[in-house]
């Protein structure tokens, strides 16, 4: 089973789902621990000062995980219970190297104070301006994808909508697996445009009813590293999908276009392998009629250990009774 054991897992799920306790947990433990070393005898007014500066951390989570709104509220939290230290025991923060030593806690205290609160805006701002920009960023990025898989399609007048389908069955397999998030979200991209290279191929070849002679199988078998080339320049995140698209005909036994064998080939090849299969057994081809969607999976499961990674497989039939994808509204 592919499970993706990653390093501070259990951590990465604390910190999703308690974000806000942990941004308060960090304020009492920092209000506490300045409040203990204060009815210390040998911690200098100074070194309790110094503390002020760890409430900085949960003004900055509170701006990566909310915002600007929540990062305001932990830094006005933070001056209450600072001022309300300094206020209600009175020793808190003075500095005897002063001569009016109230009048220099207060003035450090209130300085301190809006520094936190300007620093918890401003962060706070600029991490939402981030995320729109990466919204926006995602959205076009997601736009292009979805045209290049609608190009793709057209090409080829036997397989509308065939990237999107296989793209929404690997999406399904792949969360079956428990992959992260981003690496579904990659495998759904590259199943969308693993047939990219076919915009390469003749149509003479693709719309070919009888079978292909050993220079047409060349050309076709080409398709993958086609895709490759023309996304290869794209660079950045694209560069992360490309074993997937160049490897999804790759067979478990070693007998696909690159020869990879078993753990070699990308998990992400290996989904995109078995819906890109499923799906052309149970469409219309030139060269014979769609099978049932049981009798698709039938053929999916007699490839296992052969032409399907066996584990992988056994996702494919776990979510095969809610196998289910609604066409998209532009065909």
């Amino acid at each position: 089973m592919y499970w993706r054991i990653e390093v501070n897992s259990n951590v990465k799920k604390l910190l999703k789902h308690n974000q806000e306790l942990l941004i308060v947990f960090l304020l009492v433990v920092i209000t506490g621990l300045i409040y203990f070393l204060s009815n210390n005898h040998y911690f200098l007014a100074t070194n309790q000062r110094a503390l002020l500066d760890f409430f900085y951390l949960p003004v900055l989570l509170g701006a990566y995980f909310f915002g600007k709104k929540h990062a305001t509220y932990s830094a006005f939290l933070s001056v209450l219970m600072v001022f309300s230290m300094a206020y209600f025991v009175e020793n808190n923060f003075l500095n005897k190297n002063f001569t009016n030593s109230i009048l220099s806690k207060w003035t450090e205290i209130t300085t301190w104070g809006c520094f936190l609160i300007l620093t918890g805006y401003t962060m706070g701002t600029l991490y939402e301006r981030k995320e729109t920009y990466y919204k926006e960023l995602g959205s076009t990025y997601q736009g292009i994808v979805t045209m290049l898989s609608l190009l793709i399609d057209s090409v080829d007048k036997y397989t509308q909508n065939h990237s999107y389908r296989v793209s929404k069955y690997a999406e399904q397999i792949a969360k079956d697996i428990g992959l992260t998030n981003l690496e579904i979200e990659d495998i759904r991209i590259a199943a969308l445009l693993h047939d990219l290279g076919k915009i390469g191929v003749s149509v003479e070849i693709l719309n070919k009813i009888g079978p292909l002679t050993s220079d047409e199988k060349k050309e076709m078998s080409s398709h993958t590293q086609k895709a490759s080339d023309l996304l290869e320049p794209v660079q950045g995140r694209v560069l992360k999908i490309l074993p997937l698209i160049v490897n999804h005909h790759e067979k478990y036994d070693g007998n696909g276009y690159n020869t990879l064998v078993g753990d070699s080939i990308p998990i992400g090849a290996k989904i995109i392998a078995i819906a890109d299969v499923y799906d052309a057994l149970t469409t219309d081809r030139p060269y014979r009629k769609a099978l049932s969607p049981l009798e698709g999976k039938k053929e999916i499961v007699r490839g296992a250990g052969t032409d399907f990674d066996p584990e992988v497989v056994k996702h494919f039939e776990h979510i095969f009774p809610k196998l289910n994808v609604e066409e998209p509204l532009i065909n």
